[in-house]
């Protein structure tokens, strides 16, 4: 009887064969649609991504609104006494300029004081100054500036 004798040769001949029938295996199974269980795995992680920044957003309202509960709380500690309290003329909808309770001929309440911006557009704008400069000497935009320019220049000419 003679014995079967493998050599090297042989040996890596058959791993060979053997890895290529695994590379070919694994080359049909991603063409197929991949692996259903890293699918489910990708799944899983999008899950999990959507989960952190739903945790993250959900912090960031919790701490605005901590901020906001700050702030509305420095309002009413500085708000004058005998008057309405700073949070809730905010929360009526109306400006802290209209509790001076000044109101110009334009009627907006606190428009023409002399200390806001626009009371000081509004005077340039009836001394006839330039749009640009009214826009330049009192920080406002220049569209703010082309409004009023144009609304106080036909009712100082009329």
């Amino acid at each position: 009887m003679d014995s079967i004798i493998i050599t090297w040769r042989e040996l890596l001949l058959v791993l060979a064969a053997v890895l290529a029938v695994y590379v070919a295996e694994m080359l049909l199974l991603l063409r197929r649609g991949g692996n259903p269980g890293w699918r489910r795995w990708q799944r899983g992680a999008q899950a999990h991504a959507q989960a952190r920044a739903l945790a993250e957003l959900r912090a960031q309202v919790d701490a605005l609104r901590l901020e906001t509960a700050q702030l509305r709380a420095r309002l009413d500690t500085s708000a004058v006494p005998g008057s309405a309290s700073s949070a809730a003329m905010l929360d009526a909808g109306r400006r802290p300029a209209a509790a001076s309770g000044t109101v110009g001929p334009s009627g907006v309440p606190g428009a023409e004081s002399p200390d806001t911006p626009y009371g000081h557009a509004i005077r340039m704008a009836r001394e006839g100054r330039a749009v640009a400069e009214v826009a330049g000497d009192c920080g406002i935009s220049r569209g703010e500036a082309e409004l009023i320019v144009a609304l106080h220049r036909s009712s100082s000419t009329h």
